[in-house]
């Protein structure tokens, strides 16, 4: 006999008959995942993780922009972005009831975010410079959940379904070291970047994300490109190279079914070089193909870039 019943997360706490799955653990994967799609630095990608008793696809995106601007009378210059965020997780896990049964888990999430950006950046010589910057994350994380597989107290497996929501304000301060430098008609592009992440969420129907946490995660980029014979309205078109390496550091593995991305890829820039505005410019508008590998994890990046 199999009984479906919805229940509240306030009634839900450590579910009875899965000791395997524990409040900390609900709350590290929903952190850990709302900070795999908002952080900054982090671009647009599709991400499968393939495991004996784990499959998962993610994605995340943004529309934004960010840019430097001149101050008058400094020798740094100021900083800031603006982007919307989303992303989704459909989750599906296999785990062990308390009772030597095998239970399934289906966890979808979805999350919305804006995030803003503000900082100073410092030329160290013509070639490398250090960019420190706050950003503020507002994020809405709706949750949905499925288990099939544990016992009721007349010993009948049931179908347990509940829904949960949060809201989340992260603040990242960040850090970037960004050098660069051209050979002849080839520019080459190197940086890392840490961020440091303060997130605090609220949630009326679920206790278990009412927390408070700090994370953190790591980002290196290379960059080589190059001209072209292509040119589109007198602007030139360039090539160009790319092997970007991320690690959230704080995660558990458990939580998203991994620590660390590898992704190397390609684009063909069209170089625009315009700044409309002193607070704003747009160097470039390419089409990138990437593909990310990881352990028992693959993904790719494919779409428009802006820069």
């Amino acid at each position: 006999m199999i009984n479906t019943s919805i229940v509240s997360a306030q009634e839900e706490g450590i579910l009875p008959g899965l000791s395997a799955l524990s409040e900390s653990d609900a709350r590290e994967s929903a952190i850990a995942f709302v900070n795999m799609t908002t952080s900054p630095g982090l671009e647009g990608a599709i991400i499968i993780v393939d495991d004996d008793t784990r499959q998962s696809e993610q994605w995340r995106s943004s529309l934004g922009f960010d840019a430097e601007f001149t101050l008058k009378n400094q020798i740094f210059n100021g900083y800031w972005g603006l982007a919307i965020v989303g992303g989704r997780i459909d989750d599906k896990m296999e785990l062990i009831g308390d009772n030597g049964q095998p239970v399934h888990l289906d966890l979808t999430r979805d999350v919305v975010a804006l995030r803003g950006s503000s900082g100073l950046s410092f030329p160290i010589d013509q070639h490398f410079k250090l960019r420190p910057f706050l950003s503020l994350v507002f994020a809405d994380l709706r949750s949905e959940s499925t288990i099939n597989g544990l016992y009721d107290n007349d010993n009948n497996q049931t179908i347990l379904s509940f829904n949960s929501k949060a809201q989340l304000l992260s603040a990242v301060v960040s850090v970037d070291a960004i050098y660069s430098r051209w050979y002849s008609n080839y520019r080459l592009e190197l940086s890392a970047q840490y961020n440091l992440v303060y997130t605090e969420a609220v949630s009326e129907d679920n206790p278990i994300l009412d927390t408070d946490v700090w994370n953190s995660a790591a980002q290196l980029e290379s960059r080589i490109s190059g001209p072209t014979n292509l040119s589109f309205a007198g602007r030139p078109w360039r090539w160009s190279a790319y092997a970007n390496f991320t690690s959230f550091l704080s995660h558990n593995k458990s939580s998203l079914g991994y620590n660390n991305l590898m992704e190397i890829g390609a684009s063909l820039d069209w170089q625009i070089n315009i700044k409309p505005l002193e607070w704003f410019g747009w160097q470039s508008l390419g089409f990138r193909v990437g593909l990310i590998v990881g352990e028992k994890v693959e993904g790719y990046n494919v779409g428009l870039l802006a820069r």
